[in-house]
């Protein structure tokens, strides 16, 4: 077939194709070189992608068909496909010359013996389409690189297809080393559950989900996963600084409701320790409480005790004497008798008292010289009632100095410490269990143990035993608080304690303490002395038996004056102050002793030399720091008669009174 009749056939086949056609022969120089192409058949589609032309395409070259910048694109596509003799496809610029309007072709080209053949079709549209979806991804891409966000994508195979730069962070790895490379493998903390299956579950339901992860080593993130595709994509977004927050938050609130529920326990612990005097004594953190009960009743009692135990012994003395001359001397016996065992049990009373004054100092921050002997024995003596049903007490005592410390606290501690000793044996076995006291120098302190041999501790309640609110005892039974009180006692008179234990076996608490360079205070009442001469006494007490009872021991060998107040007593002192001796009660309704004592102090100072104060308890601030800090001799009620005596038979002479 030639050329005419293969282009008819051509133009017949091409007239009815939805593409665009045009047959195009070169156009040569001299020189043989294809400079242009001319139009020779366009089909209809091509002339309405190309658009309409005055007298249509044929004929028409391609250079006039198109602007310059489209038309050469056409050119060195057809030169290629002539050249070559090979199907070409291409996507040109299909603007037309002269026109605003761009578009684009896919085009093919092929060589048909002496002309080309060039099919195509508008993609203007798929062309723009793709060109906004790469400005968005574009776009996308900015803000996830730009977001300070981790985000991932990943495909069906969970395989990265997309990681941002806060991604390579989380993962330690260069974005290259992560694309095509597994989830599991380069993020293996989120193949663990929960994670996993919450991720699994997105890529399996094709469902969002929201969750919260812990990293290593302590990265919190929030995540927030959701399908993309085939695979899914995935922010996390660090949230380190809220759970910081929240965890502070839960503390606190955890603190708040312990703390109420401590509180609340204290409270019942409270009410019901308030019925019994004794518990309260015995637990260690209602000692503020225990001190004021036992200031607040100990002076009550002491005043009229005063006057009982001076009546009993002068009864005695009276007795005694009446049954000298008589000759029938047993008639008074019998009421001799009675009179000392009623003195006996007065004396008991007493030391009772002095023993709750103790407790009742136990907030002063005083030390001095101890005796532990005797603070041991204080304490035993309040313990004892707790003790004798369940152990035997066994007393090891060394020679031992005085200790420098505070007697109320370290009674309060040694009792303490021998009641939770009797707790930890159990009642009806006394001959089998032992509590052993025992004091002895060590390294030049001394050393005071309290053991047992009850039940013991196990290694994790002895390394908590002196935590405040730690206790092994049932709900009602204590607070926990005794053995961390005596912890800040003993360190607070600079000791340290400790203990040793083993479950079935017993216990031992250790207490060491500096010795003090004084010796400790003679409690002991002086020895009574007769008077070689008869003195001048002044009582100052608002109490009537006070006075009634100093006439009755001091009265036949000397001059008992009595006044019941404050202003009677300085007003007296201001006309007569020749008194040999002066006993000035503390605590009076109306001015106290403390008054009385600075009122002097700036008219008559020699006066204050001759007097001796009187207290049945310090209980308030003024007067606990007035009886530590004044220089001068006090006694303390309920006094010993030979006492008192002997304080007026030492008295020196006053300017004005006479021999």
């Amino acid at each position: 077939m030639d050329d005419t009749l293969l282009l008819r056939a051509l133009i017949e086949a091409e007239r009815v194709s939805p593409e665009g056609s045009l047959l195009l022969a070169p156009l040569r120089d001299p020189q043989g070189t294809i400079t242009d192409f001319e139009c020779l058949h366009a089909n209809p589609a091509a002339e309405a992608i190309l658009g309409p032309t005055a007298g249509g395409l044929t004929g028409q070259r391609l250079r006039k068909v198109f602007p310059e910048r489209d038309s050469a694109g056409w050119v060195a596509v057809l030169c290629a496909a002539e050249a070559s003799g090979q199907s070409i496809s291409a996507e040109l610029s299909a603007a037309r010359a002269g026109s605003r309007g761009e578009g684009w072709l896919h085009c093919t080209v092929m060589k048909l013996r002496t002309f080309l053949i060039a099919r195509f079709r508008d993609i203007s549209a798929t062309r723009r389409h793709e060109e906004a979806l790469q400005q968005t991804r574009s776009r996308m891409v900015e803000v996830l690189e730009g977001t300070p966000d981790a985000f991932f994508t990943v495909d069906a195979n969970w395989n990265f297809i997309y990681v941002n730069e806060h991604t390579v962070a989380l993962s330690g790895k260069a974005r290259e080393e992560m694309l095509g490379r597994s989830l599991w493998e380069l993020l293996p903390q989120l193949a663990a559950p929960p994670q996993d299956q919450l991720l699994r579950r997105v890529m399996a339901e094709h469902a969002p989900e929201r969750f919260e992860a812990r990293l290593p080593p302590d990265h919190w993130y929030e995540v927030h996963a959701y399908p993309s595709g085939q695979g899914l994509s995935a922010f996390f977004r660090e949230i380190g600084d809220q759970k910081r927050v929240e965890a502070e938050r839960d503390a606190l609130l955890a603190r708040e409701y312990s703390l109420r529920l401590e509180a609340e326990a204290l409270a019942q612990h409270r009410t019901k320790e308030l019925f019994a005097a004794q518990e309260k004594l015995v637990q260690s953190e209602k000692l503020a409480v225990a001190g004021q009960f036992a200031a607040g009743v100990g002076h009550e009692i002491n005043n009229p005790l005063s006057f009982v135990i001076g009546n009993l012994h002068f009864a005695l003395e009276y007795l005694e004497g009446l049954s000298e001359p008589l000759a029938d001397a047993e008639v008074l016996q019998e009421p001799i008798d009675a009179l000392k065992d009623a003195r006996a049990g007065a004396e008991r009373i007493r030391a009772i008292l002095t023993d709750l004054k103790r407790f009742a100092r136990a907030d002063e921050s005083l030390l001095g010289p101890v005796d532990v002997r005797e603070a041991l024995e204080f304490s035993l003596s309040m313990a004892m009632p707790h003790i004798r049903h369940r152990a035997q007490v066994e007393r090891r005592y060394s020679p031992v100095p005085p200790v420098l410390g505070n007697e109320a606290k370290l009674g309060q501690v040694f009792l303490n410490l021998l009641m939770n000793a009797a707790q930890a044996i159990p009642e009806g076995d006394v001959a089998r269990n032992h509590i052993i006291v025992t004091t002895r120098m060590e390294n030049g302190q001394v050393l005071v143990e309290v053991a047992d041999t009850g039940r013991g501790m196990t290694p994790e309640i002895l390394e908590r035993a002196f935590q405040p609110f730690f206790t092994t005892r049932a709900v009602g039974e204590g607070m926990g608080l005794g053995l961390s009180i005596c912890l800040g006692l003993v360190q607070s008179m600079k000791g340290e304690l400790s203990a040793t234990s083993r479950p079935g076996v017993g216990s031992t608490f250790r207490v060491v303490l500096p010795t003090s360079t004084q010796p400790a205070p003679v409690l002991t009442p002086m020895s009574a002395a007769r008077a070689s001469r008869p003195k001048r006494v002044l009582v100052i007490d608002d109490e009537p038996g006070i006075a009634a009872v100093f006439k009755r021991i001091i009265g036949r060998s000397h001059e008992v004056v009595v006044v019941q107040s404050g202003r009677e007593a300085l007003a007296l002192l201001e006309k007569d102050d020749a008194f040999d001796r002066i006993f000035c009660d503390l605590m009076m309704a109306d001015l106290t002793g403390m008054d009385v004592y600075e009122v002097l102090s700036s008219r008559r100072q020699d006066c204050l030399e001759r007097f001796v104060f009187m207290t049945g308890g310090s209980f308030t601030e003024r007067a606990r720091t007035f009886l530590q800090t004044m220089p001068f001799t006090r006694i303390d009620k309920p006094f010993d008669p030979e006492h008192i005596r002997t304080l007026v038979a030492q008295a020196p002479s006053s300017p004005g009174s006479q021999a």
